[in-house]
């Protein structure tokens, strides 16, 4: 479906958010938190997007881009684009969403994986349910969607660590992960070594306590 850029907002540095309404001026398709829709970005690149704005907005959708230098041209020719222009999407796809039976979730975001996790954090915290999320940057500057994880229902359930942090304030994986209570379920999404990392530490945390999901 065809969607117009209504409004580019700079988040942080090399991150940018595209808000995106029908071209037609209609309903958008409806979405879960932890979906993601596919982006035509013309010459055969297409990319996946998470979206991270209310699922209960039927006018628009909002995602955050990071601008990589070692892109293959896909965030480079996102980032290139301004608003109205108009762009193909495919409706919202969820191979991410949150599980319904837990007793506790930890949401661990590292950069730009902070998207899908925001919108899954705004559903735990409208629900009532028991969560945690921790977001890991290289620094303040690169920290995207702050003002939202600063609102009430959030910033006491939120961490934020900085890679140029000392030591001691930056995150230990295995103090997060450890204990694990009964169904308690982790969701991370961020670069490969991070979501690796924050895996296997979430496996051995299971198997030596009670049943956790990763």
């Amino acid at each position: 479906m065809k969607v117009k850029i209504t409004r580019k907002t700079v988040l942080a540095t090399d991150i940018c958010a595209f808000e995106l309404q029908s071209a037609a001026g209609a309903p958008l398709p409806p979405f879960s938190a932890g979906a993601h829709i596919d982006v035509q970005l013309g010459a055969g690149l297409v990319r996946q997007y998470s979206l991270c704005n209310n699922p209960n907005d039927t006018h628009r959708y909002l995602i955050g881009v990071l601008r990589d230098p070692g892109s293959r041209g896909g965030s480079i020719a996102m980032h290139a684009l301004t608003e109205g222009d108009l762009i193909e999407i495919s409706e919202p796809k969820n191979h991410f969403p949150l599980h319904p039976e837990a007793t506790h979730s930890i949401l661990l975001a590292g950069g730009i994986g902070v998207t899908p996790l925001l919108c899954m954090a705004e559903r735990l915290a409208h629900a009532g349910a028991s969560f945690e999320m921790h977001y890991c940057c290289r620094d303040p500057q690169r920290a995207a969607f702050r003002e939202r994880l600063a609102l009430t229902d959030l910033k006491d359930r939120v961490r934020l660590y900085f890679d140029d942090a000392p030591p001691r304030e930056r995150i230990d994986l295995a103090t997060v992960l450890n204990a694990p209570g009964p169904r308690t379920h982790v969701y991370v999404c961020g670069p490969g070594g991070f979501i690796d990392a924050a895996l296997n530490i979430a496996k051995a945390a299971a198997s030596s306590a009670s049943p956790l999901s990763a």
